[in-house]
């Protein structure tokens, strides 16, 4: 049967997920970044899906062959796990795998659901990338730090904050582990980018520029800004993206990153 773990019972899946690429798999079973883990057997498992939170997806690791997926998974998804996500009003599925192992299974699971896939980006530093000068005549580039978080002097200091939280069990636990730039117009936070998620030294980056306030390269100044941070502390980014997001890739392009490895992405709707 296929149980959901306590985070207490998390390492119990460590052993499947250590070998992952995927560096928000590690987070999760870490216990830095929030997030749920099914697995296949209670004390033994050999396969586990694990819910995302930052992402609202899921990641399947270990071995593919799993019997109990096999033939539990998909009705398991239907009785427990969709009627959640409705009440959250999410009505389709996603589930990332590494390339090649599990495309055969999940496509047999779900095959009644005409379950689609495609390829995902990572990126990660070059080791040739040189140094990152980027100028910003209209806005601020500064740290997100303490004093940000808890004076709420930005007039949109909510944008900032859930952003933060839709990674983070709290602004606290990002204080500690995470590191972020945002750049500053007019009292308002027109563009952010952080550590998302951290296993060991690699933070998986997330980014975001308000609209109307694009295609000025605020994305690239503060992406750029954080970069040089990591840099300075040993850090490693990751950088992941749909091969659609050609701004994203255009980004981590301009800072020095270089395509690392792709993996898959299988969705399906539900109503």
């Amino acid at each position: 049967m296929i149980t959901e773990l306590n985070k207490q019972d998390f390492y119990k899946i460590r052993h499947l997920t250590d070998p992952c690429k995927n560096i928000e798999a590690r987070a999760i079973v870490n216990g830095m970044n929030p997030g749920r883990v099914y697995a296949d057997h209670p004390a033994e498992p050999t396969a586990a899906l694990i819910w995302i939170q930052g992402q609202q997806g899921y990641q399947v690791v270990g071995d593919a062959r799993s019997a109990v997926f096999a033939e539990k998974l998909g009705e398991y998804m239907r009785t427990r796990i969709e009627p959640e996500l409705q009440k959250q009003g999410i009505n389709g599925v996603e589930i990332g795998a590494e390339m090649d192992t599990w495309d055969e299974t999940l496509s047999a699971i779900f095959g009644d659901r005409y379950i689609s896939a495609d390829n995902q980006h990572v990126f990660c530093l070059g080791e040739q990338a040189g140094a990152i000068e980027f100028h910003a005549d209209a806005v601020t580039i500064r740290p997100i730090d303490r004093e940000l978080l808890t004076s709420s002097r930005l007039g949109n200091h909510s944008f900032v904050e859930e952003k933060i939280l839709h990674y983070w069990e709290s602004a606290d636990v990002f204080l500690q582990q995470g590191l972020g730039y945002y750049a500053e117009h007019s009292n308002h936070a027109v563009s952010l980018c952080f550590s998302a998620f951290v296993a060991e030294e690699t933070h998986a980056i997330d980014i975001e520029t308000l609209e109307g306030y694009r295609k000025n390269n605020y994305g690239t100044i503060v992406a750029a800004a954080l970069i040089q941070e990591f840099r300075r502390k040993g850090i490693r980014p990751y950088w992941d993206c749909t091969p659609e997001n050609t701004g994203s890739i255009r980004i981590a392009q301009a800072i020095g990153m270089k395509p690392d490895f792709d993996y898959r992405i299988f969705w399906y709707r539900f109503s």
